[in-house]
C-alpha cells in the first residue's frame, strides 16, 4: 500500500510566504543566532526565486502533510487518512518536509487536533529542495550558509532524535536519489563485490537490488530507512551484524557535499579524517552525503528461530526465563547470530534468532539448551525454526511484508548498551532481569533488544561509538506515542525514561561512562550526550567538525558539535552563550 497524498506532492507557489507561518512584526535578527521569518534579514522573495532558479524549479515552499485537517484547508475523507496513516513511517518520507516524531512535531500541524486550529509550520522547513545531485545541494548550503539559516537534511524523516526537523529551516530532500549500482570493487583495503547507493535508497530498495544479483548487503530491520543518511553514519546495526560488523563497518566511500560547497569522495586513503567521522560518528554533521559505497557479500541460506514465551500463574517463573534467555544469547551470538526480541505484556518474544549459514537442524540444537530452560521453568513457549536460501525471503518472512513492513514510527525512546561482562556474570544478568522487570511494570513501555557482537569492527577504524565494540545487546526503552492523550502526558513518558529507566540501566551496567546508548535509538534528552553516545571519540570528531564545518552550518540534536548551539525560545538557532 502506497501511503502517501498525491495532492501534496506539489507545494504552494514561491511567490507565497510559506504555509499559514506566523510572522511576527519584523525586527531586527542576531548574528549569533539564526534567522527567522519576520527578521529583516530573511532571505527576500528574490532571493528564493532565484535559489529556486539555481535549483531547476526543484525549490519548494512547504505545505504541511497535516493540512487537510485544518481550516480552510479540511477535508474529512484525506484528514481520516492521514489519521490512519500518521504513524507509519512511508507516509513521512513521501513527503518533502514531514518527519516521524511526535514530540519534533509539536502538533503544529496534525490530524490529531481541532480542525479549528492554525496550522503552522512548526518545525518543518519553510522551504526545501528536491536534491538530485551535487550541484542542488552545494546551492542549497551555499544559500544557508550565505544568509545565515538553519539547514536541515531529509531522506526518509525517520529520524527518531528530530534531527530532519528544525523551525526556520531551508531543507535538503535527498529521498529521489535512487541509483543503485553493483561493483567490482578494488582498493588495496578491499577487493571484491560492492554497492554504490544514492543517499534516497532505503533497505528494501538494497535488499532488491542487492538479492536480484546474489548478494546481501547490511541494513536495518525497518525496511523504510534510508541507508546512506543517520542509519550508517551513526553506526546502523543489522541482522548481519555479528557476521559483518555494523552498517558504518562496511563503507568503503562517502560521495558528499561540504559545508563550502565542494564536493568531494571520502575514503580510508582521501580524506581520511571525514571517512572516519562520517563513519558512525552521526548523520547531518560533516557532510551532506550524496552517495555511499559499501562491501557487498554472497548471499546464502539463513536460518531464523522464533520463540514465544508466556508468563503463567509465576511471574517469577516468567522473569526467570528472560534471565535464561540472556544466559543462552552469548553462545548463539558467537555461531554469528543475532538477535532481535521485545518484551511486553507479561510476553517475550525472540523474533527470531538470526543464523547465517546454518540450517534448521543445526540452529534446532543451538536452541536446546533454551528450550530445556523453558521446559524446567514449566512456562508457557512455542518455537519455530525455519530455513530460507537467502536472506531476502528471509528478511520478507520476519521482518516484512517488503517493501514497507510492519513498523510504526511514533514513540518516545532510550536505551543502554548492555556490555557482554552484565551477561556473562549470574549476578548482574539477574539484576538486569530485576531492572526490566520494573520497567515492565508499566504497560506503556516495551522492552526491545537487538543481540550482536560486533567487536571486530571494520578493516578501517572509524567513529563509530566504543561502547558497541564491548556490547552484547542493545536494550531500547519505548512508548507509543498515545495522540488521544496530552502532548504533556506523552512527554511525561520520555522524561521518565531520561530520568528513572535510564538511571536504572545504567546502575546494572556499572560502567556508566563506557557502557553508553545508541546515538539512533537513544533519548534525545541524553544527559551528558558527548559522552554517552561518542564516548572518547567526542574530541576528535569536534575537531573534524570545526575542519570541515567551522561555521556550524549543519546541526541536529544531540550530534557533533550541537553544543554549541541552544534552541530559543521562539524556535530559533543561537549559539551557546558559552560560546558567544
Amino acid at each position: 500500500m502506497v501511503r502517501s497524498l498525491h495532492w501534496l506532492a506539489t507545494s504552494a507557489g514561491l511567490a507565497l510566504l510559506p504555509f499559514s507561518q506566523a510572522i511576527p512584526a519584523q525586527v531586527q535578527g542576531s548574528s549569533t543566532c539564526r534567522y527567522l521569518p519576520g527578521d529583516s534579514e530573511w532571505p527576500s522573495a528574490a532571493d528564493w526565486h532565484q535559489l529556486n532558479t539555481t535549483v531547476g524549479g526543484r525549490l519548494s515552499a512547504t505545505v504541511p502533510l497535516g493540512a487537510p485537517c485544518h481550516e480552510p484547508h479540511y477535508d474529512a475523507a484525506q484528514c481520516a487518512y492521514l489519521a490512519a496513516e500518521w504513524i507509519y513511517p512511508e507516509l513521512h518520507a513521501n513527503s518533502s518536509s514531514s518527519f516521524s516524531n511526535p514530540y519534533f512535531q509539536n502538533q503544529s500541524c496534525d490530524p490529531f487536533t481541532s480542525k479549528t486550529s492554525p496550522c503552522l509550520l512548526g518545525n518543518y522547513p519553510d522551504y526545501t529542495i528536491d536534491v538530485r545531485g551535487a550541484a542542488d545541494a552545494a546551492a542549497g548550503v551555499t544559500f544557508a550558509r550565505e544568509h545565515n539559516i538553519r539547514l536541515v537534511i531529509k531522506n526518509t524523516g525517520h529520524d527518531l532524535l528530530g534531527r530532519s526537523s528544525g523551525k526556520g529551516s531551508l531543507g535538503l530532500w535527498t529521498h529521489h536519489m535512487k541509483n543503485i549500482s553493483i561493483l567490482d570493487y578494488h582498493h588495496p583495503r578491499y577487493t571484491g563485490k560492492a554497492m554504490k547507493m544514492g543517499a534516497g535508497v532505503q533497505g528494501f530498495d538494497a535488499y532488491a537490488a542487492a538479492h536480484k544479483a546474489g548478494l546481501r548487503v547490511v541494513g536495518g530491520t525497518c525496511s523504510t530507512v534510508g541507508l546512506a543518511g543517520g542509519y550508517t553514519q551513526g553506526g546502523g546495526h543489522s541482522m548481519l551484524s555479528t557476521l559483518y560488523g555494523l552498517s558504518a563497518d562496511q563503507v568503503l566511500e562517502w560521495e558528499v557535499v561540504l559545508a563550502d560547497g565542494r564536493h568531494v569522495v571520502a575514503t580510508p586513503t582521501d580524506y581520511p579524517d571525514l571517512y572516519w567521522a562520517l563513519s558512525g560518528g552521526g548523520g547531518g554533521t560533516y557532510a551532506v552525503v550524496l552517495s555511499m559505497t559499501v562491501k557487498a557479500h554472497a548471499d546464502g541460506i539463513v536460518t531464523g528461530a522464533s520463540v514465544t514465551v508466556t508468563q503463567t500463574n509465576s511471574s517469577d517463573a516468567f522473569w526467570e526465563a528472560v534471565t535464561a534467555f540472556h544466559t543462552a544469547m552469548p553462545a548463539w551470538i558467537a555461531k554469528g547470530a543475532a538477535t532481535a526480541y521485545v518484551i511486553m505484556d507479561g510476553s517475550l518474544y525472540l523474533m527470531p534468532a538470526t543464523f547465517p549459514g546454518y540450517n534448521a537442524s543445526e540452529v534446532n540444537g543451538f536452541m536446546q539448551p533454551f528450550v530445556a530452560q523453558l521446559q524446567r521453568l514449566a512456562v508457557n513457549y512455542t518455537i519455530s525454526v525455519n530455513s530460507f536460501d537467502n536472506y531476502y525471503t528471509f528478511f520478507d518472512t520476519f521482518f516484512g511484508p517488503l517493501p514497507d513492513g510492519s513498523y510504526t514510527n511514533a514513540q518516545v525512546q532510550g536505551g543502554r548498551l548492555i556490555p557482554r561482562e552484565v551477561l556473562m556474570s549470574a549476578d548482574s544478568n539477574r539484576a538486569l532481569t530485576a531492572a526490566l522487570r520494573e520497567i515492565s511494570s508499566n504497560r506503556a513501555f516495551r522492552i526491545i533488544g537487538v543481540g550482536t557482537d560486533v567487536s571486530r569492527g571494520g578493516d578501517v577504524p572509524n567513529a563509530v561509538f566504543p561502547g558497541w565494540r564491548k556490547a552484547i545487546t542493545w536494550i531500547e526503552l519505548t512508548a507509543d506515542w498515545d495522540f488521544t492523550q496530552s502532548y504533556a502526558t506523552n512527554v511525561a513518558n520520555e522524561t521518565l525514561i531520561t530520568n528513572h529507566y535510564d538511571p536504572l540501566l545504567t546502575q546494572v551496567t556499572g560502567l556508566a561512562n563506557s557502557s553508553g546508548a545508541y546515538l539512533n535509538e537513544g533519548d534525545f534528552q541524553q544527559k551528558d550526550f558527548q559522552t554517552q553516545f561518542f564516548g572518547g571519540n567526542y574530541a576528535s570528531l569536534k575537531q573534524v567538525k570545526r575542519r570541515y564545518d567551522p561555521e556550524g552550518v549543519f546541526y541536529g540534536t544531540a550530534l557533533v558539535g550541537s553544543d554549541d548551539w541552544e534552541v530559543a525560545s521562539d524556535g530559533r538557532l543561537c549559539r551557546s552563550s558559552e560560546n558567544n
